[in-house]
């Protein structure tokens, strides 16, 4: 068994599913594995370029040779909304743009598990070396501590691969990649991992050659929209209003009375 543990130390996961666009405003959970080993070549070719490129590839293909079981914490999905430079003349030109995000405690963490996979040592020590320095998942806002986990996976949802779910679950599509068996096309499988928007434009693709949909049973209530909002009573601080009018003619003290006890009346209401 091999798995795989995310921890997001800043408590939040940035990141859009494959085939949404971000101002769609939804967030990808769980991480999607084509997502991860795509981020760990990116550390291999910046950090890691020590590492063989046998044993990179080697090590890739294993965790792309089926797809994982999740475990991971309850989240709920927020975002913020920033107005962005058009590039335009007039610098009053600005486009709304949406930063969809998940939120969770920082002491909760994500596992990926291949129940059937068992790493050979040089796989082990690659896969520890590219985890060790990948330090953002998703957009670079989405800090995270990644490592080999020997322990068991802990979490309060479990979503494993599923083409049909019972009552109590939803099949959602979670972006994984092409296992190395499966595969067929000229390109090397390691090169195709790298496959990118600028090659989809320039050969017309819809998809990139090792993107693999697949369908999980994910648990109801697994992101939540609406926090629980908690009414919290705090004693009146107030005890007494001092009304002062100031005015060159000063309204009769008849007057004065009925709007003060209008006045009275609503801090009172207001304060309980």
């Amino acid at each position: 068994m091999t798995t795989i543990r995310l921890s997001f130390t800043a408590g939040r996961y940035h990141a859009t599913p494959w085939g949404r666009h971000v101002n769609e405003g939804v967030a990808e959970w769980p991480p999607s594995p084509y997502r991860l080993l795509r981020a760990l070549y990116d550390v291999w070719q910046r950090k890691c370029f020590d590492l063989a490129r046998e044993d990179v590839r080697d090590a890739l293909e294993a965790l792309a040779s089926a797809a994982p079981v999740f475990k991971y914490p309850a989240a709920v999905a927020s975002h913020t909304r920033s107005y962005l430079s058009a590039n335009a003349k007039d610098p009053a030109d600005k486009n709304l743009v949406f930063d969809p995000f998940l939120v969770f405690g920082r002491q909760h963490a994500c596992y990926l598990c291949w129940p059937a996979l068992a790493l050979t040592p040089k796989e082990r020590h690659t896969v520890t070396a590219l985890l060790r320095n990948l330090n953002y998942l998703g957009r670079s806002e989405s800090w995270v501590q990644a490592e080999l986990w020997d322990g068991p996976g802990e979490g309060s949802f479990e979503t494993s691969p599923a083409d049909v779910c019972g009552n109590g679950y939803d099949v959602t599509r979670v972006a994984c990649t092409v296992a190395p068996a499966d595969y067929d096309s000229k390109l090397p499988w390691l090169e195709a991992l790298t496959f990118s928007t600028t090659n989809l434009l320039k050969e017309r693709a819809s998809a990139p050659p090792l993107l693999r949909e697949v369908f999980y049973a994910v648990p109801n209530g697994t992101i939540g929209v609406d926090p629980v909002r908690r009414s919290i009573m705090r004693p009146a601080g107030v005890q007494a209003v001092m009304l002062g009018l100031d005015a060159t003619v000063l309204p009769l003290v008849t007057t004065t009375i009925e709007v003060a006890e209008q006045v009275r009346v609503r801090l009172m209401g207001a304060h309980k």
